[in-house]
């Protein structure tokens, strides 16, 4: 008999859409059904600029509910749950949907999996109401999805059997993203140098949504110290969010700075054709792997509300992983002399090189339709 699964999503980021189609297809090749369901943004995740539609999934209206500071969802999916045997959500204590399908899980009436970080990723103090729910919930998921192996090591803290986590590797459409890369031409790097306007030959990068987890004034002040060491460096801003006001006024009295907007999968790649480090001091996730399929390497730090992806990045190897307590000073001077040491930065970009092809989409979704797999066996 065929098998349903069904997936709760918020919503679908462009990023995702590749690995929801391997895993549509996997997972029918197994014999199994793949049911997606996703709802509305909220205004800051609007804001990106960064949602898709996918016309074989279920969109479904969101209610959001205003709990003092915090906004909670409400997704209706509820009458798509009879009839599947696997009901996949985030871990999020957010989402008022994953309530009734626990207790169904803890009834034993519904296996319902988790997918997500392990523990939360964010500047602002998470609340103590939500934390318990979240730990709650975590323990008593039928099967967990981990982002990868930090996030494993979190699920595993609450308890949960380590034989029923599955490690996904979590991964965007890397091959596609270094082969668009590969097609950019020397021409195409000099007409997008002529249409930014940029003249010196240091040019670095910012790449993923602008909110406050980004530390954007940390970056503009450590560019405005690189100017001073490096008379020809050029920073261009790729992304849209709720700051996105910080970039512009910074590029309004930086003519070095370039405020460029969304851009995104194979666009993407003349950009970082021209550049030659990624400067992201600020919570760090899936642009690592921007960073190794088009040997750009990454300038971060240690912040604790990094993404899980930020394991990917090995200081000195493929990337520099500066500490958390580092000064906009102490960042500038290590970009500073990178840009200047040819041989370091070389160095840095085969780094990069041998480790994009370990975190692909494609091995991804494999792991995750095993994990399915092993779910519904169990």
């Amino acid at each position: 008999m065929k098998s349903r699964v069904l997936i709760v999503q918020k919503t679908i980021p462009q990023y995702r859409r590749r690995l929801y189609e391997l895993l549509r297809e996997a997972l029918a090749e197994a014999g199994t059904e793949l049911v997606l369901v996703y709802g509305d943004p909220e205004p800051d995740d609007a804001s990106k600029r960064d949602l898709v539609d996918l016309d074989w999934a279920v969109k479904r209206p969101t209610r959001f509910v205003p709990v003092g500071r915090r906004r909670l969802y409400w997704q209706r999916c509820l009458d798509l749950v009879p009839g599947v045997d696997l009901v996949v959500v985030e871990q999020a204590s957010r989402l008022l949907v994953n309530y009734p399908l626990l207790a169904l899980q803890m009834a034993g009436a519904k296996r319902v999996a988790l997918w997500g970080h392990g523990r939360t990723l964010k500047a602002t103090p998470s609340s103590r109401p939500g934390e318990l729910a979240k730990a709650f919930m975590s323990r008593r998921a039928h099967w967990w999805f981990a982002y990868n192996e930090l996030s494993a090591g979190y699920v595993r803290e609450f308890g949960f059997p380590p034989e029923r986590i599955t490690v996904v590797e979590n991964a965007i459409d890397t091959s596609a993203l270094a082969a668009a890369g590969a097609r950019v031409t020397d021409g195409d790097i000099e007409s997008l140098r002529s249409r930014l306007g940029l003249e010196g030959t240091h040019v670095c990068l910012f790449v993923g949504a602008l909110y406050r987890e980004k530390r954007l004034p940390f970056l503009i002040a450590a560019c405005e110290l690189i100017k001073r060491r490096v008379p020809d460096f050029e920073m261009v801003f790729i992304g849209a969010g709720p700051d996105r006001h910080v970039v512009k006024e910074a590029a309004a009295r930086n003519a070095w700075m370039r405020d460029v907007g969304p851009v995104f999968d194979a666009d993407k790649a003349p950009y970082f054709r021209l550049a030659q480090l990624m400067l992201m001091p600020g919570g760090v996730g899936l642009a690592v792997l921007d960073a190794f399929a088009l040997e750009v390497p990454m300038i971060a730090t240690s912040v604790p509300y990094n993404g899980p992806e930020c394991a990917y990045l090995m200081d000195g190897v493929n990337g520099i992983v500066l500490p958390e307590r580092a000064t906009p000073a102490a960042y500038a001077a290590v970009v500073a002399d990178l840009l200047t040491d040819s041989a370091r930065l070389d160095a840095l970009k085969a780094g990069c090189r041998e480790h994009a092809g370990l975190y692909t989409v494609e091995n991804m979704a494999r792991r995750f339709a095993d994990g399915i797999a092993a779910a519904l066996a169990s």
